[in-house]
C-alpha cells in the first residue's frame, strides 16, 4: 500500500512538472498566432494528465476528453449553449464544411473550429506519448531537448521573448531528468525502501534550484555569436546589407532594392476575365535613394462591406461596360488583388475590406476584426477610357495649382544627384502637355540603350543612389529599376508620381465563351508607375522594356502632324486587333475551347494520377533500356520467324545480329575482316555458327556466282546465335 501510494505521489509530481513545461510550449504558440482562451487549453492539458494519473479506463477517458473538446468548440465558436437544439446542427455543418474543404484540397479554408479541434487532439496524443515516456521508458530527455530547441528557435526568429521561458524549462527539465534517473537507478538495484531514493532526489532538486537562481541573477556577458537573422537575411538578399540573390515574388519590404533574383513559378492565383489586366496591390510614396518606404502621418482607413462600391483614387469606366473577373487564389493572401476600373468585390462569408488611405492596399478581415484569406472572389470592374483631347489640355502650368496632398508624391531625397534632375528637364522640356512629358519619360528607356535583365543587376554602394546608378552607370535592370527611375524622373520634373506593386497579367490560357484564364505566378510579380495628369487624374504607365500596359485611349482629336500620329497610334492598336479577329469566330472557336477546357479540367483533377503514371513510365523506360540486351533479340527472333527466307531478309538479319553482338560487347574492331570477327565471336560464344553465317554473307556480298543455300538452316543458325547472346 505504501509502495503504491509512493508511486502515485512520484507520478503526480512528474505530471506537475510536465504541465509546467507544456505551458511554456503553449504560451508562444498562443502569442504568435494571436489565439485566445489560453486557460481553456491549460484546463484540457491538466484534465488529460489527471485522467492518466488516475489510470482511468481508456474508453471513459476518451469520452471525457471528447466531451470537453465538444464543449470547447461550442463555447468558443457558437453563440448557443452546449445543451440546446442548435448545437448538433452547428457541429454537423462544421463537419460537412471541413470534410468538403479537405477533400477538395482547399486546406486554407478549413474553419477555425476545425483547426482548434486538431490542435486539441494533438495535445491529447502528445500527453499520451509523455505518459509512456514517464511510466515505461522513465526518460524524457528528448522531449526536454526538443522543448529547449523550440523556445530558442522562436526567441531567435520571431517576436517572442523566450529568456524567462527557457530558464524555466531548463530548471524543470533538469529536475525531471534527474528524478527519472534516480527512479531508473532505484529499479535496477531493486532497493526495498523509497526513503533512500528521496535522500538522492531532494539534494538534487535543491542543487538545481540553487544553481539556477544564482545563475539567473549573476551578470552575463554579451553573445559570443552574432545574431544569425541578419546574416540569413543578407544571404537571402532581404536584409539591409544583403547582397545575395533574392527570390522573386510580392513582398512588403522594398527599402533595399537592387541585385539579382531567382525565379519562382509557384502559382499565386488564376483570374478568369474577358480582358488582360495589371494586378494592383499597393503603392509607395517615399524614395530613400536605396528603395521605397511609407511616409509618416495618419491617412486613415476606409471600411467597405462585401459587394459594395469601393472608392479609390483611380478612374472607373461607364456602367454599361461593367464586367466581372473570377479570382481563384492558390497562395493565401490577407489582402485583395485589385484591377484598374474596380468597382466592387463579392465573396462568401461577407468579409470586410479595409482600405489603407496611404497605400490603397485593401486588407481582408472577418466581421470580428481578425485577418482573413479568401480562396476565391469576384471583382466587378469597368475599364476607364481616357480622352486624348483632355490629356492634351493638361498644361505643365496646371501642376502649380495642385494642393498640398500631392506633396508626398513629389518627395525626393536631398542626396539625389543633380544630373538626375537635369536629365528629367532634358527629356520633358519640349513637351506641351503633362501627358506628353510623362510619355516622353516612359519612352526614354526603350530608346537610350537600356537592357532588361534579372541576373546581371548591380547593388548600389552605400554612397550611391539607386536610380542614379541605373540611369548613368549600368543601364541594366528589371522592373524595380525602370519603375523607380521613372517615378524619380517625373518627380524631378514636378509631376506627381507613385510606385505601384502587384503582378503583371500572367500567362494566358484558352478562351471559353469570351473568357480567358490567366495564371499568375511569383515570376509575374511586377512594379510600375502611376502618374497624375491634371484634369484627368491618376493613370498607369509601363516603363519596363518588354512589358506593355492595358489602357484605353479615345483618340478624339485631329492629328496635327504625321509625327504626332506616329506617336499616338500605337497605343490604339494594343486593344483592337484581338477583338476584331475573334468576334467572327465566336461560335466555332467557343465550342472547340469548351471541350478543351473540359479536358483540361478533368486533367487537373487527376494531377496526382498523371504524376504517378509519369513516374511509372519513366521507371518502365529505364528498365526497358537496361534490359534491352534481352528483350530486343527476343522481339527480333519473333519478327524474323514470320518473314520469308530470302537474300533480302538474310542481309537484314545478319546486320541485326551484329548489332546485338555489339550490345553484349562483341563489337567489330576497326580494320577487322568479317572472317576474323566471326572467328572471335565463335570463340567467345563457343559455337561455329557465326563463321557459317559470315561465309554465306560474304558470298552474297562479294560473290559473282551465287550458290544455292539452305535458308532454313541459316535461319536456325541465326536464331541459335541470338539466343546465345541472351544466355
Amino acid at each position: 500500500m505504501k509502495k503504491s501510494l509512493g508511486n502515485f505521489i512520484e507520478l503526480a509530481i512528474a505530471y506537475v512538472i510536465i504541465f509546467l513545461i507544456l505551458r511554456e510550449w503553449l504560451i508562444p504558440v498562443m502569442e504568435l498566432t494571436n489565439t485566445g482562451f489560453l486557460h481553456l487549453f491549460l484546463v484540457f492539458i491538466g484534465l488529460s494528465l489527471v485522467l492518466s494519473l488516475f489510470q482511468v479506463h481508456p474508453l471513459l477517458s476518451g469520452l471525457v476528453k471528447f466531451g470537453y473538446i465538444t464543449w470547447f468548440i461550442v463555447f468558443t465558436y457558437s453563440e448557443n449553449p452546449l445543451i440546446s437544439g442548435q448545437t448538433l446542427p452547428f457541429l454537423i455543418n462544421e463537419w460537412k464544411w471541413n470534410m468538403t474543404t479537405i477533400l477538395s484540397g482547399d486546406f486554407g479554408q478549413v474553419s477555425d473550429a476545425f483547426r482548434t479541434t486538431l490542435f486539441l487532439v494533438l495535445i491529447w496524443m502528445l500527453i499520451y506519448l509523455i505518459h509512456h515516456w514517464i511510466t515505461v521508458r522513465k526518460n524524457i530527455f528528448y522531449f526536454f531537448v526538443l522543448t529547449v530547441f523550440f523556445i530558442a528557435t522562436l526567441d531567435t526568429f520571431s517576436d517572442y521573448d523566450g529568456k524567462v521561458a527557457i530558464v524555466k524549462v531548463i530548471v524543470l527539465g533538469l529536475m525531471m531528468t534527474g528524478f527519472l534517473f534516480v527512479k531508473r537507478l532505484w529499479l535496477q538495484t531493486d532497493a526495498p525502501s523509497s526513503i533512500g531514493k528521496w535522500k538522492l532526489v531532494i539534494p538534487m532538486i535543491v542543487s538545481v534550484m540553487l544553481v539556477s537562481t544564482v545563475a539567473f541573477f549573476l551578470p552575463k556577458a554579451g553573445p559570443t555569436w552574432a545574431d544569425p537573422v541578419p546574416f540569413i537575411q543578407g544571404v537571402a538578399g532581404q536584409g539591409d546589407s544583403g547582397t545575395g540573390k533574392k527570390t522573386v515574388g510580392y513582398s512588403e519590404d522594398d527599402s533595399r532594392l537592387g541585385g539579382p533574383f531567382q525565379g519562382d513559378n509557384t502559382l499565386v492565383f488564376t483570374a478568369t476575365s474577358r480582358d488582360r489586366h495589371y494586378w494592383r496591390i499597393d503603392t509607395k510614396d517615399t524614395y530613400t535613394s536605396k528603395g521605397w518606404i511609407l511616409s509618416e502621418g495618419n491617412f486613415g482607413k476606409n471600411v467597405y462591406q462585401n459587394n459594395n462600391p469601393i472608392l479609390t483614387s483611380l478612374q472607373v469606366g461607364t456602367p454599361e461596360n461593367e464586367r466581372q473577373i473570377q479570382m481563384d487564389i492558390a497562395t493565401p493572401m490577407p489582402f485583395l488583388i485589385q484591377t484598374y476600373g474596380m468597382i466592387s468585390v463579392s465573396a462568401q462569408d461577407s468579409p470586410l475590406f479595409i482600405q489603407d488611405g496611404r497605400t490603397e492596399k485593401i486588407a481582408i478581415e472577418q466581421q470580428n476584426g481578425e485577418s482573413k484569406s479568401l480562396s476565391n472572389y469576384t471583382i466587378d470592374y469597368s475599364e476607364p477610357v481616357y480622352s486624348m483631347e483632355q490629356l492634351q489640355t493638361s498644361k505643365p502650368s496646371m501642376l502649380g495649382t495642385l494642393d498640398s496632398s500631392f506633396d508626398r508624391f513629389l518627395q525626393l531625397p536631398n542626396t539625389l544627384p543633380q544630373r538626375v534632375g537635369d536629365l528629367a528637364k532634358e527629356i520633358t522640356q519640349d513637351k506641351a502637355s503633362v501627358y506628353d512629358q510623362i510619355k516622353a519619360v516612359e519612352r526614354y528607356f526603350s530608346t537610350h540603350g537600356f537592357r532588361y535583365d534579372k541576373t546581371d543587376v548591380a547593388i548600389p554602394a552605400e554612397d550611391q543612389d539607386y536610380v542614379d546608378q541605373f540611369l548613368f552607370d549600368t543601364k541594366v535592370g528589371y522592373c524595380d529599376n525602370f519603375s523607380t527611375a521613372m517615378v524619380v524622373l517625373l518627380r524631378s520634373a514636378g509631376i506627381p508620381a507613385r510606385w505601384v506593386k502587384g503582378f503583371a497579367p500572367g500567362e494566358p490560357g484558352p478562351m471559353s465563351d469570351g473568357l480567358r484564364e490567366y495564371r499568375i505566378t511569383n515570376d509575374n510579380a511586377h512594379s510600375w508607375v502611376e502618374a497624375y495628369v491634371p484634369g484627368t487624374g491618376w493613370m498607369e504607365f509601363e516603363p519596363t522594356i518588354g512589358f506593355s500596359r492595358n489602357i484605353n485611349i479615345d483618340y478624339d482629336i485631329k492629328q496635327d502632324t504625321p509625327q504626332q500620329e506616329q506617336e499616338l497610334q500605337p497605343e490604339k492598336k494594343q486593344e483592337l486587333p484581338e477583338k476584331k479577329e475573334q468576334e467572327p469566330k465566336k461560335e466555332t472557336s467557343s465550342q472547340t475551347t469548351l471541350s478543351l477546357d473540359a479536358v483540361w479540367t478533368w486533367f487537373k483533377k487527376l494531377t496526382y494520377v498523371w504524376i504517378a503514371l509519369g513516374i511509372l513510365m519513366i521507371i518502365a523506360g529505364i528498365t526497358l533500356f537496361m534490359q534491352r540486351k534481352t528483350w530486343i533479340p527476343k522481339m527480333q527472333v519473333r519478327a524474323y520467324r514470320k518473314k520469308e527466307a530470302n537474300w533480302t531478309n538474310f542481309d537484314a538479319s545478319y546486320h541485326a545480329l551484329t548489332k546485338q553482338l555489339s550490345r553484349i560487347g562483341l563489337r567489330r574492331k576497326e580494320g577487322e575482316t568479317l572472317r576474323a570477327f566471326a572467328e572471335r565471336v565463335d570463340a567467345s560464344l563457343e559455337t561455329e555458327q557465326m563463321q557459317k553465317l559470315t561465309a554465306v554473307y560474304e558470298q552474297h556480298i562479294y560473290g559473282k556466282d551465287k550458290q544455292e543455300v539452305d535458308f532454313i538452316k541459316l535461319k536456325e543458325s541465326w536464331e541459335y546465335l541470338i539466343n546465345r547472346t541472351i544466355s
